[in-house]
């Protein structure tokens, strides 16, 4: 990525627009960002990580406070950054937040963030993105880098870096974890401890299950079945008997209940077979009661035979009756119709006669209405001059009234421009001192920021102080406690080496003491042992020895750890008074003594002269307000008198106009009255005649055309109802024929069915559902009579030489068989339940025996790996930290070859091996390789400007190593933020000569710093220059 161009609007100190053009750098690759302290040089940095991710380039910035305190209300916050990656050219444009005002009414509303991102294409611009989270996932996929990686390699923020170096193995373990995001094996490690709980948790739930599967056994009522204590595999074993007894059991019981069920069975068929034949008995019975009820039945059935017979014969004589009556009905309704419709013709004629008068009589008034029309044309010709006469009064009237407010509004316009001009006098007056006052306040804007630095400074000497002074007590216990364990230690030994002299001077009873009958002295080689060595009152057995040892090398670990300790508290302790004393150094001409006394006084008195300070700050900044209102009434002032002038002009022109538009409307309006002499000017009077003319000729219209009308359709209606009533005399004579025809079809159908009178055919006349109901008895009658018939005739084949039997006894005998069946097959089926229930357990048993031994294989292999990825090793280091670990190493090695050139072969950074105490993690510990002394200390010893080298070695290293495990991202722009100033003439050179080589690949530099010899070094600079309307930036070349 290379930078090309960067605005800023209302940004930071920067209250007008301001543009940062790279490419006028060019060959120039290294330039110098100077300017007064606060002038907005970090802030360059700033916007240029705003523009691409939205956030600031430091931790202490907030993206929300970017706007500047300088700007004009109406003028919004912006950045437009421009830059080249891979030969494609992009810009983004980005808002922060922000107030603004209303468009009505008082008051602010919330302008919400806003981001666009442009790509070169054809000599134009396309969009890419245009939402602020589109954008921001763009710029990371173009970039290949996120946020916390790109301040990381292009931008080396204030202090930042010198984090890696100071901060303890914890705090930097965070720092790397935000660069490379090696979340993922933390996320690894937590998933190892998790996996590990479940599957211990598992286990135990397999445990469990077995246990209830066991509890559940059917051990019958003749076994041991306690279980408690006993192993799992003979419970099994025990199981697996009692499973066998159980299906031998079951086999013996099956046996019995089939002998059982082969002689109930021969009893049911016996039973079966006699209880057949009593129901055929039965039967019979009952089918020769119902012969008797059926012969009974049958005189009504005959009845019922010859209803139907005449029902069916009057059921063909019906169609014609019905057409006779439908043809009778016709006729009768036809022949009241045509009465009405004879009656009403004689009306109409009658009207028409009537109506044919009137409308002769309208005809002859023609000539009345036609006068009528001319006269009314006439009234509304002389009404429509009047109102073109009256409107043109009042144009006049008008145009008299407007050319006298123009006349007064120009006479207003210049009275107010007097004014203007006396209150831009009094303004110019109170803006004189906006120089002077300015001024002041930049000095004590400075003086300020001396103050405050001194405040932090003091701050940080009480900090470290107060940190000695802990150390220095703590030493002073430790040593207390350090003399006890070393008193301790030699207590001890002396009382282990008193012992070991005692063995030694009596190792001769020892000797003896494994003597046996027939082996050689191995003193003296004799196989005759007759006199031993006698027992010492105050000899030590070997158990007291053993113990007096432990109990030294106990003490003596002790007393090895506390010298360590010991080492290490008065390193400690050494490097943080060279650190108090350096801090001090810094501030003696402020602080009198190195003292709690003199510290508080010296802070006191910086605070009273902050105090002293903010309070003429608020009077010069309360001054610069009024001077800056003034300077902004002036300005508005001189804006409002411009359009006063334009307005003047404006309003004199219209007066003009409106004179000559008078002139003219005079001479018509004279004219007009001339030419029309009105008998009456008053347009009411008119409009009444109006209305009343045409209102007589309209009456007399609308009774023509309606009387028109009236005849017309009363004429066609008295001919229509002539052809009606014709039409209707001859349809009634061919409807009185018809009648007659089917009178006499119906009196010859009669006599055909054999029927004497209407009403006897009436009477055997029935609906269909009732000849059918009749019928079905009929059938259902007949066809019982022939089945009971037939099923006697079987039955007395089939019972023939046959008697009733008694089926009582042998009902009896097959019951009490069935009870003893019964209650032998609920006995085997408990059997088999018991059986199946412990088959299952054996089953499930196994299963979770099988399932529970994978689980725990699985588990071992988790937990283990769990313990190493959680640091719980003997190297204490947790699987992410490793990772870690290994970025590190590649950093430090980056990191050395230019820590190596700054320091002129004196120093390189290590990561050290040691492994962390009290539990604590390893790995990510710095130290520092001092090759003028051979020895390996603390990085926290380094001074201010040893740090300030290694800190810049780190931040490059960084960057090296980011850069090549970003996927070979593209990076041409490096900026530094200070630090040059801790350097000495010999450090600043070998930092510069550093710097250089970095141009190498036509790579772009920037750097910060107030150091005189950089700004000699160094031809190219960003000027920034400071003002109390803000500031500026350019490029100066030397």
């Amino acid at each position: 990525m290379k930078a090309l161009s960067i605005t800023m609007g209302a940004f930071g100190p920067y209250r007008d627009k301001q543009t940062v053009d790279f490419t006028l750098l060019g060959e120039e690759t290294i330039f110098l960002i100077t300017g007064p302290t606060g002038a907005g040089k970090t802030t360059i940095f700033d916007a240029m990580c705003f523009a691409l991710y939205g956030r600031a380039s430091g931790s202490d910035r907030d993206q929300d406070t970017m706007r500047s305190h300088f700007a004009h209300p109406d003028e919004p916050t912006y950045v437009d950054f421009q830059f080249e990656l891979r030969g494609k050219m992009y810009r983004v444009v980005r808002m922060p937040k922000q107030q603004k005002k209303k468009e009505r009414g008082e008051g602010w509303k919330e302008e919400p963030a806003r981001a666009e991102l442009y790509m070169a294409h054809e000599n134009s611009e396309k969009l890419i993105a245009s939402k602020i989270k589109e954008v921001n996932e763009h710029i990371e996929e173009i970039m290949g880098l996120d946020y916390e990686q790109f301040r990381k390699m292009i931008m080396i923020p204030q202090g930042e870096f010198r984090k890696l170096i100071s901060e303890n193995s914890k705090e930097r373990e965070e720092i790397l974890q935000r660069i490379f995001k090696t979340e993922f094996f933390s996320q690894l490690t937590d998933y190892f401890k998790k996996h590990s709980k479940e599957l211990e948790k598992e286990i135990q739930q397999f445990e469990w299950k077995i246990e209830q599967e066991i509890n559940k056994i059917q051990w019958g009522m003749d076994s041991d079945h306690a279980v408690e204590n006993e192993d799992l595999s003979k419970i099994r074993e025990r199981l697996k008997q009692r499973i066998d007894s159980q299906e031998k059991l079951v086999s013996e019981e099956k046996e019995h209940l089939d002998h059982i069920r082969r002689k109930s069975d021969k009893l049911q068929k016996q039973l079966y077979e006699m209880k057949q034949t009593a129901e055929l008995f039965e039967e019979r019975d009952a089918l020769l009661k119902e012969k008797s009820e059926l012969d009974e039945n049958r005189k009504h059935i005959d009845r019922l035979k010859h209803d139907v017979s005449l029902a069916n014969n009057a059921a063909e004589v019906f169609p014609y009756e019905k057409q006779y009556e439908e043809r009778k009905q016709e006729f009768n309704q036809w022949k009241k119709k045509q009465k009405e419709k004879e009656e009403r013709l004689v009306q109409v004629k009658a009207d028409f006669e009537e109506l044919e008068n009137k409308y002769r009589a309208e005809m002859e008034k023609e000539e009345e209405r036609q006068q009528l029309k001319v006269e009314w044309d006439k009234k509304v010709e002389e009404k429509n001059k009047l109102d073109e006469f009256l409107q043109l009064a009042n144009k006049l009237n008008h145009a008299e009234k407007v050319t006298e407010e123009k006349k007064k509004h120009s006479e207003s316009l210049q009275a107010e421009q007097a004014q203007l001009v006396k209150r831009k006098k009094e303004l110019r007056s109170k803006t004189a001192e906006e120089r002077t006052v300015a001024q002041a306040q930049f000095e004590k804007k400075e003086e300020r920021q001396r103050l405050q630095t001194r405040m932090q400074s003091l701050g940080q000497l009480d900090e470290e102080w107060g940190k000695l002074k802990k150390l220095r007590v703590n030493y002073q216990t430790f040593m207390k406690h350090f003399q006890q364990i070393k008193k301790k230690q030699e207590d001890s030994k002396k009382a282990y080496e008193v012992a070991l002299e005692e063995i030694r001077k009596h190792h001769a009873y020892t000797l003896s003491l494994q003597l046996e009958p027939g082996d050689h002295c191995p003193v003296c080689g004799s196989k005759e042992h007759p006199f031993h060595a006698e027992r010492p009152s105050n000899i030590i057995d070997e158990e007291a020895l053993e113990n007096l040892k432990h109990t030294f090398e106990k003490a003596d670990r002790e007393y090895q750890k506390a010298q360590d300790n010991a080492v290490k508290v008065k390193s400690d302790g050494e490097s943080q008074r060279q650190i108090t004393e350096k801090v001090y150094r810094d501030l003696a001409e402020h602080v009198e003594d190195l003292n709690d006394e003199a510290i508080s006084t010296a802070m006191k008195q910086c605070q009273k002269e902050l105090n002293e300070l903010e309070k003429v700050s608020q009077e010069l900044e309360k001054k610069a307000n009024d001077i800056s209102s003034a300077v902004k009434q002036l300005d508005d002032l001189e804006e409002k008198e411009q359009q006063l002038q334009v307005n003047i002009e404006k309003v004199r022109n219209e007066f003009h106009e409106k004179q000559q538009e008078l002139t003219t409307l005079e001479s018509d309006h004279k004219t007009m009255k001339e030419k029309y002499p009105f008998s009456s000017t008053d347009v009411q009077v008119l409009t009444d005649e109006v209305k009343n003319k045409e209102k007589a000729y309209r009456k007399a219209l609308k009774d023509w055309e309606e009387i028109q009308k009236s005849y017309t359709n009363k004429r066609d209606e008295f001919h229509q109802m002539q052809t009606m009533v014709n039409e209707g005399d001859k349809y009634l004579q061919e409807a009185e024929t018809a009648l007659a025809q089917r009178e006499e079809e119906f009196d010859q159908t009669l006599v055909q069915f054999s029927f004497t009178s209407v009403e006897s055919y009436r009477k055997a006349l029935k609906s269909t559902e009732e000849v059918e109901d009749l019928t079905s008895k009929i059938e259902v009658y007949q066809k019982r009579i022939d089945l009971v018939a037939a099923r006697l005739s079987e039955l007395d084949r089939k019972l023939e030489h046959q008697s009733k039997p008694d089926i009582k006894e042998i009902e009896q005998e097959w019951k009490d068989i069935y009870e003893t069946l019964t209650t032998q097959q609920e006995k085997l089926n408990e059997m088999n339940i018991s059986l199946r229930q412990n088959h299952t357990i054996q089953d499930n048993v196994a299963t979770l025996v099988e399932d529970q031994g994978e689980l725990a294989a699985q588990y071992y292999d988790i937990a283990e790996l769990s313990q190493l990825a959680s640091g719980d090793n003997h190297l204490r280091l947790s699987l992410e930290r490793y990772v870690l670990a290994s970025f590190l190493d590649e950093i430090l090695v980056q990191a050395n070859l230019r820590l190596d050139q700054m320091t002129d072969h004196r120093y390189q950074l290590i990561r050290s091996d040691a492994v962390a105490k009290r539990g604590a993690q390893s790995g990510l510990d710095l130290e520092v390789i001092d090759h003028h002394t051979g020895q390996q200390r603390s990085v926290r010893t380094l001074s201010g400007g040893e740090g300030f080298k290694a800190s810049l070695s780190l931040a490059l290293g960084m960057a090296d190593v980011v850069q090549s495990h970003a996927g070979g991202v593209q990076l041409d722009t490096l900026f530094i933020d200070e630090g040059f100033g801790t350097l000495d003439e010999l450090s600043l050179e070998q930092a510069i000569g550093c710097l250089r080589s970095l141009q190498d690949g036509n790579r772009m530099l920037g750097i910060i710093s107030h150091v005189p010899q950089l700004k000699e070094e160094i031809p190219a600079k960003l000027q920034i220059d400071s003002g109390p309307k803000g500031s500026t930036v350019a490029f100066v070349f030397q």
